[in-house]
């Protein structure tokens, strides 16, 4: 199998940048579709099977975000703004088969807002004019969240973090997310869940999804206080097996499957919280816990 990226000199260039939010965010959806698409491709080929013998995919300068000529330094033109988590396995433009300059990326282990953090998300909604939205992403099998699970659940056995100031701040921060997945677990299988063999990573699991969905709320609440320009705030999960980003866990249910959109949009009230808990709850248990 050949993975060809061509440029013709002689094509037309053509680039459109997304008019708003809504055509910013298929962009990526179609990015992520692609590089699922091209990954699965080579899967295939590895085992053996017949795939196609040649993807060819077009680029030129201005679509990978370069410079026209020599010496000419482009102008920032993202036309997204993604807070992503620091695992090296969860590099954002891959995920979304996105090239130099289209995305400003912020990542930080938990993708958790700090104050370093929020000054950087600060300058590129003041003076980045082309970023249409906000996009909170986690991923599967988060490290981050899984040290404060485990915190959550045997704090006794975690004096290391307590008494490291930095892992502290970080684990604090996921704490909300890991506590209102708890109680949206028991609220649905009731508190017999935490004897459940799997109840810890199906917690790992459910956290993952509401600390992005948490971190957007934060975000959007921050960006209102600053007086920022108020940009549509959305949130995902990237899978690290299935290599999707998806706004809820997929499950098969009364035998058909269910697939969930790419992105959320950020809960505008506190309160919203504890109505998606339950429904992020009852998919991770529809998914791990049901036999």
């Amino acid at each position: 199998m050949d993975l060809i990226y061509r440029y013709d000199p002689y094509q037309p260039l053509n680039f459109s940048p997304p008019a708003d939010a809504d055509a910013a965010l298929e962009i990526l959806r179609r990015g992520n579709e692609r590089f699922v698409e091209i990954v699965d491709r080579m899967h295939r080929a590895t085992l053996g099977e017949a795939v196609d013998s040649t993807m060819v995919i077009p680029v030129n300068p201005l679509s990978l975000g370069l410079p026209m000529w020599r010496a000419m330094s482009p102008d920032q033109t993202p036309f997204g703004l993604v807070v992503g988590c620091s695992d090296a396995r969860a590099p954002v433009e891959q995920i979304f088969d996105q090239a130099f300059n289209s995305l400003f990326v912020v990542r930080i282990a938990g993708n958790v807002l700090g104050t370093e953090c929020l000054g950087s998300i600060d300058y590129a909604v003041r003076h980045v004019a082309t970023v249409k939205f906000v996009l909170v992403l986690g991923h599967s099998g988060c490290g981050a969240v899984t040290a404060a699970v485990d915190t959550y659940l045997q704090p006794d056995d975690y004096s290391d973090i307590a008494c490291t100031h930095s892992l502290r701040s970080l684990v604090n921060r996921l704490m909300v997310a890991v506590r209102s997945a708890a109680k949206g677990l028991q609220e649905v299988a009731g508190p017999e869940i935490t004897r459940h063999p799997g109840y810890r990573q199906a917690l790992i699991e459910l956290a993952v999804y509401v600390n992005a969905a948490v971190t957007a709320f934060d975000l959007r609440r921050e960006l209102a206080a600053l007086q920022l320009p108020m940009l549509r705030v959305v949130y995902g999960v990237y899978d690290l097996e299935s290599l999707r980003v998806h706004a809820e866990p997929d499950h098969c249910e009364h035998g058909q499957v269910h697939v969930p959109g790419a992105f959320g949009d950020a809960p505008h009230e506190a309160e919203e919280f504890h109505d998606l808990a339950r429904h992020l709850a009852e998919r991770v248990i529809a998914l791990q816990l049901t036999p």
